[in-house]
């Protein structure tokens, strides 16, 4: 959890490049080295790092790719992996709410309906509904 609520807001620091850089290699370490073992927090992991590899600092761009390469080949494991013993419930609830964006992001027939917040007397067709979406 330390990690999570200390590391990570470090990537989006945009004054300081130096913490970005730090947070990305301590990241990249972090999954080198843990590997399979980082398969319960990777959920947390993959929203920041796809935040940080547009980067302007080249350092920060080339660790968080290499670090994005790895966890990307070990994603579809996490999903049959229990939730880590005593993590606290509001990281439970944002482990859930990363995985649904994740889902929605790599596969487009799990995206929510948008509600159009105007009447419109009118039945949107599927493709119309997904331009919305």
């Amino acid at each position: 959890e330390a990690v999570i609520r200390q590391v990570l807001p470090m990537l989006g620091d945009t004054t300081e490049a130096l913490s970005r850089l730090g947070a990305t290699e301590a990241l990249h370490r972090l999954v080198q080295e843990m590997h399979m073992q980082v398969l319960p927090f990777a959920i947390f992991l993959v929203v920041p790092i796809l935040g940080r590899m547009s980067d302007n600092h080249p350092a920060v761009r080339q660790t968080i790719t290499k670090c994005f390469g790895t966890l990307l080949q070990l994603l579809p494991l996490e999903a049959g992996i229990p939730d880590p013993e005593g993590l606290s419930p509001d990281l439970v609830q944002e482990k859930h709410k990363e995985r649904r964006f994740l889902e929605q992001l790599l596969d487009t027939s799990k995206v929510d309906n948008f509600a159009i917040p105007v009447k419109v007397e009118a039945e949107l067709r599927r493709y119309q509904q997904e331009g919305v979406n």
